[in-house]
């Protein structure tokens, strides 16, 4: 049975992961609940600095959730950032890991490459719905075939790879991999650069790279 109150408390996290700093009349509304309870479940996450106060009373996430993602993303002694660091380098690109939340996938970890300023900000915590783009299609790859699922979700199952344009981000190309984390979390690795300045076939060979580096996928890799 699911816990209301914990349900809610995770929703609020959820809500202010889009980065966006509110009050606590701003989160009650958007999870339609009482103020009073909204100002409880933000007091109790301040305490854990889950969440933090801005210069002008609102709320937003907290560095104490920091240390949580980081423990549980390691896979040995290979951290996320070093290989998305890797990755983002060499293509050029934008690299981020998504993982799956409901209908959406969130951005856990974002890097831009160090040498290419036409590179897009992504920003951690950022939503994405997982039916709309490459990073939240590849996910779903790792599912079961749905009987309306779009064309790119049921090639990935035997590609191993999911490439889109124009979403979801506007202007940018995405080319992302399925991958299998510590203790078979779902996740997807993903590169984002603008239109028409990559080679598909080199992306691909990237991110097999990284994907291998992060834990294992259960697709034929081909270009």
């Amino acid at each position: 049975m699911r816990s209301q109150t914990l349900g809610r408390a995770l929703d609020a996290l959820q809500v202010l992961a889009d980065g966006r700093p509110r009050s606590s009349h701003e989160l009650a509304e958007a999870l339609s609940i009482p103020r009073s309870n909204a100002y409880r479940i933000l007091r109790t996450f301040e305490d854990y600095a889950f969440v933090t106060r801005t210069t002008d009373g609102r709320y937003t996430i907290g560095l104490g959730l920091a240390a949580f993602a980081d423990a549980g993303l390691r896979e040995g002694e290979v951290r996320i950032e070093e290989v998305l660091t890797e990755l983002a380098n060499e293509t050029s690109s934008t690299a981020i890991l998504c993982i799956p939340q409901r209908d959406d996938v969130v951005v856990l970890s974002s890097v831009r490459p160090a040498a290419y300023s036409a590179s897009v900000a992504i920003r951690r915590g950022t939503r994405l719905p997982a039916a709309d783009g490459a990073p939240g299609m590849a996910i779903l790859s790792l599912g079961p075939a749905e009987p309306y699922e779009a064309d790119e979700i049921t090639l990935a199952r035997s590609r191993g790879v999911v490439h889109t344009k124009g979403s979801p981000f506007a202007g940018f190309e995405s080319v992302a991999a399925p991958v299998r984390i510590r203790d078979g979390q779902l996740a997807s690795v993903a590169i984002v650069f603008p239109h028409a300045t990559r080679p598909l076939a080199d992306s691909v060979e990237a991110l097999r790279r990284a994907v291998q580096r992060l834990g294992r996928t259960f697709d034929v890799w081909t270009d």
